[in-house]
């Protein structure tokens, strides 16, 4: 077969825009630092990496989750902290009321104070996450109690529900991140209204009351072992999580980022070639003296 100017030409302009189509791809992934950019990169890859990254997002979610959870565990764990504070100071009160040498001035005086923690004690039991109640249930916009009037320690009923609300961590998975206020500071509230009562009665707390804060101090300590528990498996889950988050990252990475020193060296050796191949192409398309003579 004779071999034509123009055939010469054509194959010379094929290699050459391979040449530039080639050089162009290595140009984009070096300054994309990305090596799938369109499905028709690696229609494969690109599957893989639509998983990967998937699987990517769905780990940070349940990673937000944690982090929401523990949040809220760790005010409701604040709160019930200080509520024991409060009881422990109303038992005092109530041994010190259990003295049957004060005089109704004293009693007076240490209701006063119980009143003050009565009060302090709802405003614990309101305590918040955010804008969101934490001891109400799903109610979690109304406060759980409200406060005494002036002069009495009997707040109102329970004002929340039973809703345990809960948050998914894993596939699956999902853990509850409340306590409601009526089994947790319930009894402790009781306990308040009733020690108010013994002292502006005219007669030394009784036994009974004593018994009474004890039962509140033992709920907001199982209240408080509750939380910690889940504290606890939110602990572990989120250093889990964070390895399936690392291990997903860098999958995804693999598949979609260039490695930067081999595209380097390559775009380097594409654009010595694509010069060489211009140079060859120009010695052969020269026109011939045969050609001007034509």
């Amino acid at each position: 077969m004779r071999i034509t100017e123009r055939m010469l030409a054509d194959h010379a302009l094929t290699n050459s825009n391979a040449n530039i189509e080639a050089l162009t791809k290595i140009q984009d992934e070096v300054s994309t630092m990305k090596r799938l950019r369109l499905p028709s990169d690696n229609p494969t890859d690109v599957r893989f990496a639509m998983k990967a990254s998937e699987a990517k997002a769905e780990i940070e979610q349940y990673q937000r989750n944690v982090g929401t959870a523990t949040a809220s565990l760790s005010a409701a764990d604040v709160a019930l902290g200080s509520a024991g504070t409060l009881l422990l100071r109303a038992r005092e009160l109530a041994v010190q009321g259990a003295n049957s040498t004060l005089n109704a001035a004293d009693r007076g005086r240490i209701a006063l104070e119980v009143e003050a923690l009565s009060r302090q004690m709802v405003s614990e039991a309101g305590a918040k996450a955010g804008d969101q109640y934490l001891f109400s249930g799903f109610k979690t916009d109304t406060a759980p109690y409200t406060e005494a009037a002036p002069g009495s320690a009997a707040v109102s009923a329970y004002l929340g529900d039973s809703g345990s609300i809960v948050a998914r961590i894993g596939p699956g998975t999902q853990i509850g991140i409340n306590v409601t206020a009526d089994t947790i500071f319930g009894p402790a509230l009781a306990a308040l209204a009733q020690l108010h009562a013994d002292l502006t009665g005219g007669s030394p707390v009784a036994g009974s009351t004593l018994t009474l804060l004890d039962t509140g101090m033992g709920a907001l300590l199982d209240g408080r072992a509750t939380l910690g528990a889940r504290q606890n498996r939110l602990e572990a889950v989120s250093g889990s999580l964070d390895q399936l988050q690392l291990a997903a990252t860098k999958q995804l990475s693999d598949l979609v980022d260039v490695d930067m020193t081999q595209a380097i060296t390559e775009l380097g050796q594409r654009q010595a070639a694509y010069q060489a191949a211009l140079e060859v192409n120009a010695r052969i398309l020269q026109p011939s003296l045969l050609d001007h003579l034509r």
